[in-house]
């Protein structure tokens, strides 16, 4: 970039490639988080998709007539997971951030 024009040059700079070099490596880094990101997203549905799924059929299970005990015992089965908590989104603050209020004698409590 030109100092008096501030207009682009068509020269590169010297540092040019190591900048460059810098930030196809984060690129990189962020792409392949995300995709792991992604991958264990899908996972975590697929497996708790499978825990609803085993219960159901333990449930089954035991109304076609196998005992609870039976189905963990000699058949050497689990007992179903407690079905998976959904997370929720953080309420929203319906107080008045402190911090912002005015601190100027207005506020201040009359003392006897």
């Amino acid at each position: 970039m030109n100092e008096a024009t501030h207009a682009h040059d068509d020269t590169a700079h010297p540092i040019d490639e190591r900048v460059q070099a810098l930030m196809d490596q984060r690129l990189e880094a962020a792409r392949s988080l995300a995709d792991a990101a992604h991958a264990l997203s899908s996972a975590r549905a697929a497996f708790e998709e499978a825990q609803r799924e085993y219960g159901a059929r333990f449930k089954e299970a035991e109304k076609a007539g196998w005992d609870r005990k039976e189905l963990t015992g000699p058949l050497g089965l689990e007992e179903p997971a407690k079905a998976p908590r959904q997370r929720r989104a953080p309420k929203a603050r319906t107080e008045p951030d402190r911090k912002h209020e005015s601190t100027s004698g207005g506020d201040k409590q009359p003392s006897s």
